[in-house]
């Protein structure tokens, strides 16, 4: 039960309840005797569903693959069971006799197959869920494994060059090839702790986030560190999303991306549009294009293996990103430049 919240509970609780209220009219039916055979069976049949249902909403709260999904089992119970309510309703209401102990026991079956129906529901969400959760793993372990590789090789190649390295310049010139070496690790490690938190979980409060002020704080940064650089932005000042503290970081990604891959002069948009509840930020850029493998693998419009796992964490990341937080991540891409749209919720 360690997955369960007070809502969930609440659910667990009104599918025992439903059960239970079910269970009364065919009990006194049974306790009472007599009549066709029929009618016993019927009434032995809306005992033991409703019974079932009482004991699987206890079962539901303690399992822990189903827990965090109660109440959209409880939402499928209680349509089931506000349906057939409505069904008996106009029955009743057109002159024909309907036992309570016959009704209660329909009531029951129509309940029952509901929580099945939200079980199974429940169930695909859930293989949905642990199909991303793989996918992160898989491009972590291979992304850090690619990186360490890459890295060392090059530590391998500034140690060989080390010992002729006979003059002030060449000595600096290797201690600053290590330097830059040191650098881009930890710039991995940051970013691999920032994901392995978006994999764990944990935290996943919202709160609105002004969107045109968080733009022009990142947006600050980067046009001091790269001057060179042409950083517009077009968001108005009224957009809010509900998001977490990652979506500074999934800024600082996206427009870092843009710079550092630019051809030539970098040139980036920054831009965000509105559609209904749902913010588009966009970030725009002059660059290369991302080869196609890695734009497919990272849009999961293919599987990932040991040749196509995308070349870098920060845009898996921003994907990660958008997926705990239910938003969208979309990524256009050819040999003008690259488009990354996000779609988030505003409050």
């Amino acid at each position: 039960m360690q997955n369960a919240t007070p809502l969930g509970t609440l659910a667990a609780g009104l599918i025992s309840l439903i059960g239970f209220v079910l269970l009364v009219p065919n009990a006194q039916r049974l306790l009472a005797g007599g009549g066709p055979t029929p009618a016993l069976v019927l009434a032995v049949l809306g005992v033991l569903l409703p019974a079932a249902l009482v004991v699987i909403g206890y079962l539901l709260l303690r399992d822990d693959t189903t827990a965090t999904h109660l109440p959209q089992i409880a939402g499928w119970a209680a349509l089931g069971t506000a349906l057939l309510v409505l069904i008996l309703a106009l029955i009743s209401l057109s002159g024909v006799p309907l036992p309570l102990y016959a009704g209660a026991t329909l009531l029951s079956v129509s309940t029952f197959a509901h929580v099945i129906i939200g079980v199974r529901d429940v169930q695909r969400i859930r293989a949905e869920e642990l199909a991303i959760q793989r996918e992160k793993l898989a491009v972590l372990n291979r992304l850090v494994r690619h990186n360490l590789r890459h890295e060392a090789q090059y530590l391998l190649g500034v140690e060989s060059e080390v010992e002729r390295a006979d003059t002030p310049e060449s000595r600096a010139e290797l201690s600053e090839r290590v330097r830059t070496i040191a650098n881009r690790l930890s710039e991995t490690h940051d970013t691999l702790n920032r994901s392995q938190e978006i994999i764990k979980g944990g935290d996943r409060s919202t709160t609105p986030i002004d969107v045109h002020h968080a733009v022009e704080d990142v947006v600050r940064e980067y046009r001091a560190t790269y001057p060179d650089a042409t950083i517009a932005v077009d968001v108005p000042t009224e957009y809010r999303v509900s998001a977490g503290r990652e979506f500074r970081t999934v800024l600082e990604e996206l427009i870092e991306n843009a710079i550092v891959y630019a051809d030539g002069a970098p040139d980036v948009q920054v831009s965000a549009t509105k559609s209904g509840r749902r913010i588009k930020p966009e970030v725009t850029d002059n660059g290369p294009g991302i080869p196609e493998p890695d734009r497919s693998v990272i849009a999961r419009e293919v599987e990932i293996d040991q040749m196509t796992h995308a070349q870098g964490l920060g845009l898996w990341f921003v994907r990660w990103a958008m997926d705990a937080y239910d938003g969208e991540f979309g990524l256009d891409t050819d040999g003008n430049g690259t488009t990354v749209t996000l779609e988030v919720a505003s409050p």
